[in-house]
């Protein structure tokens, strides 16, 4: 082969695979300087709803494959965002922010690809934490983001029941 055959090869081989990732992206970004209007959250609609990919678990989806149940809170809204907001900070790569009264949004970094997982709280008045985590990349997470969300739901029990944590010590 010739290298002129052989960079267009290369060149459509690299094509294809950019073609093939932008087609995987579980939730596009919008344009710079636009909101994505489809995917406001408001107070009825809590969570976005989990694309059909296995890359996202919601605890408010309707279909097993997606759902995860809510995390424990601490009986009311501003004890539940307090405990939620210590469990987040002291775990590696993650980046949160308040949104609003009753939410959190959180940025999860993988720490060998370096790939980031949105995760999404919303506190009930009665301290109960709906919880939202998917991939922004790919189609198969590799069940990463039911982890992550069960891990803080062990996070959060241990923090909530008195002397737990010197129990497992012992």
């Amino acid at each position: 082969m010739t290298r002129t055959a052989i960079n267009r090869l290369a060149t459509a081989f690299a094509l294809s695979l950019a073609l093939v990732a932008s087609g995987c992206q579980s939730d596009p970004a919008p344009a710079s300087g636009t909101a994505d209007k489809s995917h406001a959250m408001t107070d009825t609609r809590l969570l976005a709803p989990c694309p059909s990919s296995p890359n996202c678990v919601s605890s408010l989806a309707d279909d097993d494959r997606h759902r995860v149940a809510p995390l424990p809170g601490a009986g009311h809204r501003d004890a539940s965002l307090a405990l939620l907001k210590d469990t987040l900070s002291e775990l590696p790569r993650v980046q949160f922010e308040a949104v609003g009264p009753a939410r959190i949004q959180a940025r999860f970094t993988s720490r060998l690809m370096r790939f980031v997982d949105d995760v999404t709280f919303y506190v009930h008045e009665d301290g109960v934490i709906e919880v939202r985590s998917a991939s922004r990349l790919g189609y198969w997470d590799l069940g990463a983001n039911r982890r992550r969300v069960e891990d803080l739901r062990e996070r959060l029990n241990r923090r909530l029941t008195p002397g737990a944590a010197q129990e497992q010590a012992s």
